[in-house]
C-alpha cells in the first residue's frame, strides 16, 4: 500500500529546492537528472528533509532521481510499471491543474514481492509492454484498474514499488516535477535485474 503525508515539506524549502534544480539543469533536456548529478543537486537539502519526514529512506544505497516533466515531455507517462526496488519515496515538488496534469495513478498489490527470479521476470513482462500499456490508456478502462492520487507540491508518498503498479497521466500543460527517491533492490546482484534497471534508465530516465 501506500503512505501519503500532505503539506510535509513547507513551500519556503520547497521553493529553494527548485531554484537549486532549475539553476543546475539549464538548458537541459525535459526529463531526468541522474546520480550522481541528482545527489549533488540536493546534498543541501538532505538532511532537512529527512528531519522534517523520517518516513523518507535516504541512505548509500538510494537511487535519487529528479523528475521534470512538461507536455514537451510526455515520454513516460502512462507507461505503468513495477519499481526494481521495493521502497519508493516520492516528494512532489511542482504540480499542475487540470484534467491532464501527471497524476499518479496506481494500482497497489497487484502482485506480491516476487520470490524468484523467475516471477520477477514474468510479471514485469507481462504489465510492462506496449500492448498492455495501449489497453490500459482506454479511459474507461484506465479509470476503473487505477486509482488517481493527486499530489500537490510539498506532500509526501511513500509506496512499495515493486509491488505497486504505477505511472503516469500526461501534462496538458504547465510542469511537474518530483524527487524519487528507490531504496532495497530487488535481487541485487542478478544481471537480470541490472539489465531491467539499464532499461529503464534508457526508458524511463531518457534524459
Amino acid at each position: 500500500m501506500h503512505q501519503i503525508f500532505k503539506n510535509k515539506i513547507a513551500p519556503l524549502i520547497i521553493n529553494q529546492i527548485n531554484e537549486a534544480i532549475d539553476q543546475a539543469s539549464a538548458g537541459d533536456g525535459f526529463e531526468i537528472l541522474n546520480p550522481p548529478r541528482s545527489e549533488k543537486i540536493l546534498a543541501p537539502f538532505k538532511n532537512t528533509l529527512l528531519s522534517i519526514c523520517p518516513q523518507i529512506r535516504w541512505d548509500g544505497t538510494t537511487y535519487v532521481v529528479i523528475r521534470t516533466v512538461t507536455e514537451r515531455g510526455n515520454r513516460a507517462s502512462e507507461a505503468w510499471h513495477f519499481d526494481n526496488l521495493k521502497e519508493t519515496a516520492l516528494v512532489m515538488l511542482k504540480s499542475t491543474e487540470g484534467d491532464q496534469n501527471g497524476d499518479i495513478l496506481v494500482r497497489p498489490d497487484l502482485r506480491k514481492s516476487p520470490k524468484s527470479i523467475f516471477v520477477y521476470i514474468i510479471t514485469k513482462l507481462f504489465w510492462t509492454n506496449p500492448i498492455t500499456w495501449f489497453i490500459l490508456r482506454n479511459k474507461s478502462i484506465r479509470d476503473k484498474f487505477f486509482t488517481r492520487l493527486s499530489l500537490k507540491a510539498g506532500d509526501v508518498m511513500i509506496f512499495d514499488g515493486s509491488t505497486t503498479y504505477h505511472g503516469n497521466l500526461p501534462i496538458s500543460s504547465g510542469t511537474r516535477r518530483t524527487i524519487l527517491l528507490h531504496s532495497d533492490k530487488l535481487f541485487p546482484n542478478s544481471w537480470i535485474t541490472k539489465l531491467f534497471h539499464r532499461l529503464n534508465e534508457m526508458y524511463f530516465y531518457k534524459k
